[in-house]
C-alpha cells in the first residue's frame, strides 16, 4: 500500500496544484489524505476544496475546519500587523465560503489509522494523536509527548500543524512532519511545498516514509490574490517583497 499525505494547503492553488503533479508523477498511489487546514490562510479557498475534491482525496479537519464550520477564529497570539492580518485572512475566508461548505468542513474526521497485516498502526492527523490545537516541537518533553501520541501509539504518526519538515522516534513511534504545502515562513522554502510518501514495508513488517518536494510560482498565487482582493498578500510566500 503507497499512500500521499499532504498538510497544511492553507487555499495555496497554486502550490496544491504543483504537489497534485508530483503525486500523479510518482504514483500510483492507493490513497491520498489532505491532513487539515485546507481552506484558511489564502486566497482560494473553495477553488482548493474543488482541486482537492477532484483529486479523490480523503480531507482530515484541521484547527481552521473547525473554525470555519464555528464561525470564530482561535485566540492568536501577539499583536501588530502580523496579527491583524491573520484575523482580516479569517474574516475574509469566513464570508467568501459558502454556509454549505463551512458544515461540511465541520464534518471532516479528524484523522486516518489504517493497520496492515496485523502490523503497527498508521495514524495520520492535523496536529497530534489527540487534538488539533497542540503542537509537537523537536524538543517537546517525554510526557509530553507521550501525551500527545496517544492512548494507543502508531507505528507511524503523520502530523502537519507546524509547517516545517520534522522527524523523530519516541519510543515505538516515527512522528512525521512533512511541511506544508502551502505556507511557508522560511524564505529559503518560500515556493517548497512538501509532501510525503507512506508505504507499508511487509518485508520489514514496518511503515516506510519518504518526503518529497514540489516547487511552485509564488507570483501567479500573489497575483491570483491580488485578483480577488486577498487581504494577506503581506504574510504570503514571497508576499513580503510583492
Amino acid at each position: 500500500m503507497r499512500i500521499a499525505i499532504l498538510t497544511d494547503v492553507h487555499a495555496n492553488l497554486t502550490a496544491l496544484r504543483a504537489v497534485l503533479a508530483d503525486i500523479r508523477a510518482r504514483g500510483p498511489f492507493q490513497l491520498v489524505v489532505s491532513a487539515g487546514d485546507q481552506l484558511s490562510g489564502g486566497p482560494r479557498p473553495v477553488e482548493t476544496w474543488r482541486e482537492l475534491e477532484a483529486a479523490g482525496a480523503l480531507l482530515l479537519e484541521g484547527d481552521t475546519e473547525r473554525d470555519l464550520a464555528n464561525g470564530a477564529c482561535k485566540p492568536i497570539q501577539g499583536d501588530g500587523l502580523r496579527r491583524e492580518l491573520i484575523l482580516q485572512v479569517f474574516d475574509w475566508t469566513l464570508g467568501l465560503v459558502p454556509n454549505d461548505l463551512r458544515q461540511r468542513v465541520g464534518e471532516l474526521p479528524t484523522n486516518l489509522r489504517l493497520q496492515v497485516d496485523d502490523g503497527q498502526d498508521l495514524l495520520a492527523a492535523h496536529a497530534n494523536g489527540v487534538n488539533l490545537d497542540d503542537f509537537i516541537w523537536a524538543d517537546t518533553p517525554p510526557d509530553e509527548l507521550a501525551r500527545l501520541i496517544g492512548p494507543r501509539p502508531p507505528g507511524l504518526l503523520v502530523v502537519g500543524h507546524i509547517h516545517a519538515p520534522l522527524q523523530l522516534t519516541f519510543r515505538r513511534t516515527t512522528i512525521l512532519r512533512p511541511g506544508s504545502v502551502g505556507l511557508k515562513y522560511e524564505p529559503c522554502w518560500a515556493n517548497v511545498a512538501h509532501w510525503a510518501e507512506v508505504s507499508w514495508d511487509a518485508d520489514r513488517a514496518a511503515w516506510s516514509s519518504r518526503v518529497h518536494a514540489a516547487t511552485w510560482d509564488v507570483r501567479a498565487e500573489i497575483d491570483a490574490a491580488r485578483a480577488v482582493g486577498y487581504p494577506g498578500i503581506p504574510i504570503m510566500p514571497g508576499g513580503a517583497d510583492a
